[in-house]
């Protein structure tokens, strides 16, 4: 292997691994309560989970809005062939922490214009330090 060919595969390696769990909201992505958020004052997190808008579903987040803010929420479609409809994808929920304490995230998956509670409903839990 030349000294080219190994530079650009390092290059390449160090690329991937900055990028690793990035989230398009910026900082950490998390995609299961099962996995515990620790965030900072300041700092941002994003939780991902799958959707499919078509079905008149969406994720609703419910929050403590003293210690987090919701930056940014946005849906993003799979990849698909032209023409497919009902086809699904990712939403993306960007939060901030604002101060510390103990803020968890209700998820809650529903159509908005029914009461009912959704059997999908899962809690993260945060925890923001100073």
């Amino acid at each position: 292997m030349t000294a080219f060919r190994a530079l650009i595969l390092t290059l390449v390696v160090i690329s991937v691994l900055l990028t690793a769990g990035c989230a398009p909201g910026g900082g950490r992505e998390y995609t299961s309560p099962s996995q515990p958020i620790e965030t900072k004052a300041g700092e941002s997190f994003t939780i991902t989970l799958e959707s499919n808008p078509t079905t008149g579903y969406k994720w609703e987040a419910s929050f403590d809005q003293s210690l987090l803010k919701l930056v940014k929420s946005e849906y993003k479609q799979d990849a698909s062939k032209p023409g497919m409809v009902g086809v699904g994808g990712k939403e993306y929920f960007t939060f901030q922490g604002l101060k510390s304490g103990d803020a968890p995230v209700k998820m809650t998956y529903k159509r908005p214009w029914e009461q009912t509670a959704s059997d999908k409903v899962l809690t993260f839990t945060v925890k923001i330090k100073k």
